[in-house]
């Protein structure tokens, strides 16, 4: 099980990381990337079975990190999470080929319910 997760912001790639440690992942099966460049090149590079991507972010977004995952790694299971949450954002979102979304700011048991439905083994 590999898992990335994606936000820009520091503070909020240490909440989701530490909420997945204190479920009860290892933490060395988590890598973190803090833009979408840092993402691409790690979704080129390495094989995850799971992606925690934010949507907004400055250069390069979550949605198009996604897209890129999709041609790449297209079995990986992608969750979404964002401050907004338009239905015809999310909607696009499905089509694109997310696996669920979560908004912002989120519970820690939201999170590990929603992530836990797609590790297997844990």
């Amino acid at each position: 099980m590999r898992i990335l997760v994606l936000d820009d912001s520091d503070i909020m790639r240490d909440v989701v990381v530490n909420s997945l440690v204190e479920s009860g992942l290892p933490r060395e099966v988590i890598t973190e990337a803090a833009s979408g460049v840092e993402a691409i090149r790690l979704v080129n590079s390495d094989t995850f079975d799971l992606f925690i991507l934010d949507i907004v972010m400055d250069g390069i977004d979550g949605v198009a990190v996604l897209k890129e995952i999709k041609k790449v790694q297209p079995a990986a299971k992608v969750i979404m999470c964002s401050t907004f949450s338009k239905s015809e954002t999310v909607r696009d979102l499905i089509d694109l080929g997310i696996d669920d979304f979560i908004v912002k700011p989120f519970t820690r048991e939201r999170l590990k319910d929603t992530t836990f439905r797609y590790i297997h083994n844990y």
